[in-house]
């Protein structure tokens, strides 16, 4: 009770709806496309299924660069200033040019790599609306105000058209173009969607930003920018670092393991993401008193998270065969594996980004986050070359362990 004493009801209220929120919109950005895999495999095959999956991930790595970190500065300063309707418009106004801008800087060298490689190229330059969509959409936004059911209903509308769209037409591995080219109708769908709701419903006005103000957003998620980009540097690489060292196949037979993970993952993260703007605000005003009640909430979610771990581990066998259709032994071992990403992944979210962030220390955790990535990429393809699949889950595991002994060592 001393915890829920802590947190006030007006708070936890809203903390409960960010949660329910966040749930409904991971359970769409997930869902779907692990609904869509196994699908996938069997109209595609495995190895092509390969070929797509190793597409996307490079378009995430390319959609990293389009959001520069402002999922979490952007969040900080909207939460601090809900009620600055001047900061919000500003801010607002600003990251949707740079994040517009560098999606059109990668879209230009795509046509320049297109025009050289257009056979390699091309599956790239179709699934563009993915970063382009994804960097217009202003989850960070919303969040930060703490008003996530809209933005929630636009993705679940636009993703349940994407989904039946692509049940419906894609048949063949002919058919690898459309595939792509449907996921970037959907991102780029929700994105005007969510602009023209900003503009009408949320009355946040769109203003043409001062260089100044530019250059604020910039320097303000600079850092958090470069941990991003590292922790996905290990968390994203594997399929990439599977695809050169070993085959398609091999990334399709390990992929789906992943994706799962991931997912399950994505549940521990809504929990984090729901309380990050409530400590924003806490750490701001009552640092020592907040600290306790962050120490104490860890310790809670790390419980919470093993128990996840430990289910996800025994039911392994069970879970691939219901979801692929088969039990496929290597399959298995990968997400045995990757099943204790739930609790050291989750505690590092949640240190790394509500502890340090809010501790000023962002510069650290963007040093240690990229000693773990470079980490993970030696064992990776070191273990890749003789264990395959396996070996990319091994990195990952290690990395995330190693990560959380620093992340702790120095909030101690």
């Amino acid at each position: 009770m001393a915890l829920l004493d802590k947190l006030k009801s007006a708070s936890l209220k809203k903390i409960f709806e960010n949660f329910l929120s966040l749930s409904i919109l991971n359970i769409v950005n997930f869902i779907f496309p692990l609904l869509i895999i196994p699908i996938l495999i069997k109209r595609l095959g495995v190895e092509n299924y390969g070929i797509y999956i190793f597409a996307f991930t490079i378009l995430n790595y390319l959609n990293l660069l389009v959001q520069y970190g402002f999922n979490f500065s952007a969040t900080n300063k909207i939460a601090k200033n809900q009620n600055n309707s001047e900061i919000i418009s500003l801010t607002y106004s600003s990251i949707s040019i740079i994040r517009s801008l560098l999606s059109i800087i990668i879209i230009f060298f795509l046509l320049v790599g297109y025009l050289i490689y257009p056979n390699q190229i091309e599956i790239y330059l179709l699934g563009s609306g993915i970063f382009l969509g994804q960097g217009l959409i202003p989850v960070w936004l919303f969040q930060g105000l703490e008003k996530m059911k809209f933005i929630t209903v636009i993705n679940l509308v636009v993703r349940l058209i994407a989904f039946l769209l692509i049940l419906i037409y894609i048949k063949t591995e002919k058919d690898m173009g459309l595939l792509m080219g449907l996921q970037s109708i959907s991102f780029f769908l929700g994105a005007i969607i969510s602009c023209l709701f900003v503009q009408f419903n949320c009355r946040i006005d769109f203003r043409i930003p001062s260089i100044e103000q530019i250059k604020t957003d910039l320097k303000e998620g600079w850092q958090l920018f470069l941990s991003t980009i590292g922790m996905n540097f290990y968390r994203e690489s594997n399929i990439i670092i599977l695809g050169m060292t070993t085959n398609y196949y091999i990334v399709g037979l390990y992929a789906p393991a992943e994706k799962l993970v991931k997912a399950i993952q994505s549940f521990t993260n809504i929990i984090v993401t729901a309380l990050y703007p409530h400590f924003s605000r806490k750490f701001a005003s009552s640092g020592l008193d907040t600290f306790s009640v962050f120490q104490k909430t860890g310790r809670y979610l790390g419980m919470l998270f093993l128990v996840g771990s430990i289910v996800l581990c025994l039911a392994a066998p069970l879970i691939i065969k219901l979801y692929l259709g088969t039990a496929i032994e290597s399959t298995i071992w990968d997400l045995r594996i990757l099943s204790f990403i739930i609790l050291f992944g989750g505690l590092n979210y949640y240190y790394g980004i509500i502890g340090m962030v809010n501790m000023n220390l962002e510069a650290y955790f963007s040093r240690i986050v990229w000693i773990s990535g470079i980490i993970s990429l030696i064992i990776c393809f070191t273990l890749s070359l003789f264990l395959k699949d396996i070996g990319a889950s091994i990195a990952m595991i290690s990395a995330e362990i190693v990560l959380l002994l620093l992340i702790l060592r120095k909030i101690k």
